[in-house]
């Protein structure tokens, strides 16, 4: 589910939980016609009984290159179309939310490393007797994972697209940033680049679709510091159902019009 919000008073909230298995496919994630409406849409506007006219389709078996790793095969592509009403901001926020992930559990939330995910190239022999426990160290090479835990291996996988404003021959993209101003900045102080070599390392096994052959000069280890979506994952929720902020734009209202956002449903690779 993602809700897309302004100041709590204007909301859109979609799941799309469903997508892969109930959507129809399309031929197009910008062109394709949308007939099917999404089941679960939630709406809070200004104007009482206005909704969201929320439709979806899907187009599967696509691959993808992202920010890190390799590129990616059987990724689906979700479409998700919805109507604006009223204009949305300034301010916007744009988050995911998971329902039923238990972020709070004690094994869980002990499970990193602060000395390593700060930049420490820290020894196999500290890993092994840390917190990671049971994501410590690779069963084959002895290495350890980086960043090691559960917390960094579940890494919420699926990754979105800046609103498109639709209506016209080439959608104009509503910018969104991803990677500014997400996170807390008692947070980006936990965080720096290793000081691991890649051959020192390996990534953790929800990762491995991006590194199959784990860490390399080419596939380096991702820079920690400069990646704000990890850092607003790793600060654990204390509920089980929680939101957790994507992207925004503090600048420029969303104007009324028809968006699509375009959703990757990757599995067991983590976003960029």
């Amino acid at each position: 589910m993602f809700p897309i919000t302004q100041q709590q008073v204007q909301e859109i909230q979609i799941d799309y939980t469903r997508c892969k298995a109930d959507a129809p496919d399309v031929d197009d994630v910008i062109k394709g016609n949308l007939e099917a409406k999404i089941p679960d849409v939630t709406t809070a506007f200004k104007t009482k009984g206005r909704s969201a006219n929320a439709m979806w389709g899907k187009i599967s078996d696509q691959t993808v290159q992202y920010q890190f790793g390799e590129e990616q095969k059987d990724v689906t592509k979700c479409v998700v179309q919805f109507e604006l009403p009223e204009d949305f901001g300034p301010p916007v926020f744009f988050y995911y939310r998971l329902s039923n992930f238990f972020q709070n559990h004690r094994r869980y939330v002990a499970s990193f490393s602060d000395k390593q995910l700060k930049g420490d190239a820290v020894s196999g022999s500290v890993i092994n007797s840390s917190s990671c426990d049971p994501l410590r160290s690779d069963p084959v090479t002895g290495k350890p994972y980086y960043p090691c835990g559960l917390i960094a291996n579940s890494f919420f996988n699926d990754s979105f697209t800046s609103p498109l404003m639709m209506g016209r021959d080439d959608p104009e993209e509503y910018k969104m940033e991803s990677n500014t101003d997400i996170a807390w900045g008692t947070d980006k102080d936990l965080y720096g680049k290793t000081k691991y070599k890649a051959n020192e390392v390996m990534p953790p096994p929800n990762w491995r679709k991006l590194w199959p052959d784990g860490y390399t000069d080419d596939l380096p280890p991702p820079d920690l510091s400069q990646w704000q979506a990890f850092m607003v994952w790793m600060r654990t929720a204390g509920l089980p159902t929680f939101s957790k902020l994507y992207q925004r734009n503090n600048r420029d209202a969303m104007k009324q019009g028809t968006y699509r956002v375009i959703i990757d449903d990757r599995e067991c690779a983590p976003q960029s």
